[in-house]
């Protein structure tokens, strides 16, 4: 568990980054699977602009490999810090896995979602050197308090799409994190993923978890699943109807 200056800084910066959370063992046994998916094209997927896939898509429930990583109890233990002790595992944001090259890349910066009030903790989770040459993420610590423009982007938000941004564009840091490390993040701090200056690769997996919405009594296995804790209903309405 991450102690109470890590929590703040989380809450202050909007980022957090653990070197060494997967062993070189669980980061070769991720890459060979990944590998090996890219190279059968494994849909879903995104292609290149030479038909090379990059992106596998829908990682979670690709195999238990890639589902244990995004439960592992280290990771877990840091969002229940974070996110508290009901947590689920979103499957359709981010929910994927990369293979970037100097080809792949594009430094934009962006939010994860439109608004606070569906906050999303994002991770990545590094199978190489993220570093200034390779790609390392960008991000604007604080940024997550920026102000909320309400304009639509595939659940995002571009940056450099409006004005009231300009003057901080310039402003993000990279995060370089180490092979089997973590970036944790606020959804709402600007960041993007960095230019692949090199001539290798630089592959990821990405999640989002969110707490458990305890006024949502749908039980959905389909788009977010429960990986900590409980999915609890705790609104005033009972069975749509029964008042407490």
């Amino acid at each position: 568990m991450i102690n109470l200056h890590e929590i703040d800084f989380f809450r202050r910066a909007g980022y957090l980054r653990f070197d060494h959370l997967y062993s070189e063992d669980e980061v070769v046994q991720l890459r060979e699977l990944i590998r090996s998916q890219c190279d059968e094209e494994s849909e879903p997927c995104l292609k290149d602009e030479l038909g090379r896939v990059y992106r596998l898509n829908n990682i979670f429930d690709r195999g238990e490999v890639f589902r244990k990583a995004f439960v592992k109890v280290e990771l877990l233990d840091i969002l229940e810090a974070l996110a508290g002790p009901n947590i689920e595992f979103i499957k359709n944001r981010y929910n994927h896995a990369t293979v970037n090259t100097s080809n792949d890349t594009q430094y934009r910066l962006h939010r994860d979602i439109l608004q606070w009030s569906r906050g999303i903790v994002s991770i990545i989770i590094y199978l190489d050197d993220a570093t200034v040459d390779s790609g390392a993420t960008h991000i604007i610590p604080t940024s997550q308090y920026l102000p909320y423009v309400g304009t639509p982007n595939n659940g995002g938000t571009w940056m450099d799409e409006h004005h009231v941004f300009a003057a901080l564009l310039k402003q993000s840091v990279q995060v370089e994190v180490k092979r089997g490390g973590v970036l944790i993040f606020d959804s709402l701090a600007f960041h993007s993923v960095g230019q692949n200056k090199g001539g290798g690769t630089r592959m990821s997996m990405a999640g989002g978890y969110t707490s458990v919405d305890e006024l949502y009594p749908i039980h959905d296995n389909v788009q977010r699943e429960v990986v900590r804790g409980e999915r609890l209903y705790r609104g005033s309405i009972k069975d749509f109807g029964e008042q407490k």
